[in-house]
């Protein structure tokens, strides 16, 4: 299986090159996931080493469990899963609004999911477990939003968390509280935050950010070693659903900035549920990755600074691919790894995930294109030469997910 994984990728890389000379690709995919159903897969990764890999299960009432296996070899092997929600059925999960996890410094790790409240069929809250050794033992789940006590029967979702550098835990959500109940799909919601000074047992006072957010396109949170977080989200100001970035200064403590990153002018009723994609590479900045519909639709990179959003031209990231959507991000050192969902032009039968780099001097690599009728993708970086990937396939029988680790070679 592994095999056939390696020629997929070397076949799908871009010209310009010898394909594939720049990454090789070993499926490391534990058997577990297969015989549990896995759908909605995510991964977080740290420098350590450490790799944790979530995923969503779903019952035969379909009722739907979340678990967590964590890799303390690069993503090697993978510890037995564990499930994370206490109540059996009660995770809300769909791939842009799957769970997330999150890796702090001394063995700590969270990991954040929409809990379906007990009795209350239209109304979700957002459930964090914590742990201090790297997710051998979670805390008890502690529920970030504060309004429970309202008997308005408020949707909270698409959580992002992100360590900060005393320990504390950043915590940024959707959340319909405000919104006026007309009982029709909204077009626009507001991005709550909050920050637990002990890894997520205890929670701050939730505070709104902007009432501006569109309602089903995730938000990112990054922080960084001054205590500083930006917030990546896709705008809903007037149904024009442009890419955004907020940045708040120590722990969320002081409003800095809340800008476009690019003015494409995309509008639309509804929400196309594709969310924006975020690094922060060092102390300047990162990459900012994004969907638009607008002519020309497709993804879009450019660099941002935390002091003012944008910072250089856009480039697009759709070459050689049809219908290139869902772009995702992940830090190695100052490369940043780019993954996208697309149909490759030279075969436009197979949905594939296509990753690439984008190295400090702004050269690209070529794609390689992984999985066959992949969906769902989702990377994470280890260090500067390594990461991991998942995405699902979708097979007869069902989804499968898939998992490889990614080593990039030096010098190509």
């Amino acid at each position: 299986m592994a095999g056939w994984l390696l020629v997929a990728c070397v076949a799908g890389c871009g010209a310009g090159r010898k394909p594939g000379d720049w990454v090789g690709v070993r499926e490391v995919t534990p058997t577990f996931l297969a015989a549990l159903g896995a759908r909605d897969a995510a991964l977080a990764a740290d420098s350590h080493g450490r790799v944790a890999l979530t995923f969503v299960t779903r019952d035969s009432s379909g009722g739907k469990d979340l678990w967590l296996s964590v890799s303390q070899d690069s993503g090697t092997t993978f510890e037995a899963p564990q499930r994370v929600n206490p109540r059996p059925g009660s995770v809300n999960s769909f791939p842009e609004g799957r769970p997330q996890a999150v890796f702090g410094a001394a063995g700590r790790l969270a990991v954040a999911w929409v809990e379906r409240r007990e009795g209350d069929a239209h109304a979700a809250d957002i459930a964090v477990r914590g742990s201090g050794d790297g997710g051998r033992t979670l805390s008890p789940m502690a529920i970030v939003n504060d309004d429970l006590e309202d008997p308005k029967q408020a949707f909270h979702g698409f959580p992002a968390l992100a360590f900060l550098p005393d320990g504390s835990l950043f915590a940024a959500w959707m959340d319909e509280r405000e919104l006026p109940a007309t009982g029709e799909e909204p077009t626009r919601a507001a991005i709550f935050y909050a920050v637990s000074p002990d890894g997520g047992q205890n929670w701050s006072d939730n505070r709104m950010l902007t009432d501006a957010m569109c309602p089903c396109c995730r938000p990112v949170a990054l922080s960084d070693s001054a205590g500083r977080v930006a917030i990546a989200y896709r705008s809903a100001m007037d149904d024009v659903r442009d890419p955004a970035i907020a940045v708040l200064l120590r722990g969320g403590e002081q409003f800095a900035l809340d800008a476009m990153i690019s003015e494409d002018g995309w509008k639309l009723a509804g929400c196309p549920a594709v969310g924006s994609a975020l690094t922060w590479n060092g102390p300047a900045g990162g990459h900012y990755a994004w969907y638009t519909g607008a002519d020309p639709p497709g993804v879009y990179v450019a660099p941002w600074r935390p002091e003012s959003g944008l910072a250089g031209v856009k480039r697009g990231l759709n070459d050689s691919l049809s219908g290139a959507s869902h772009p995702r991000l992940a830090a190695l050192g100052e490369t940043t790894l780019i993954g996208v969902e697309g149909r490759p032009l030279d075969d436009s039968t197979r949905t594939v995930l296509a990753v690439r780099a984008l190295r400090s001097d702004g050269s690209l690599t070529p794609w390689c294109f992984l999985g066959a009728d992949a969906t769902d993708g989702a990377i994470a970086g280890l260090d500067p030469g390594h990461a991991v990937a998942c995405w699902a396939e979708h097979e007869a029988t069902g989804p499968r997910t898939r998992v490889a680790r990614l080593t990039l070679r030096a010098g190509r």
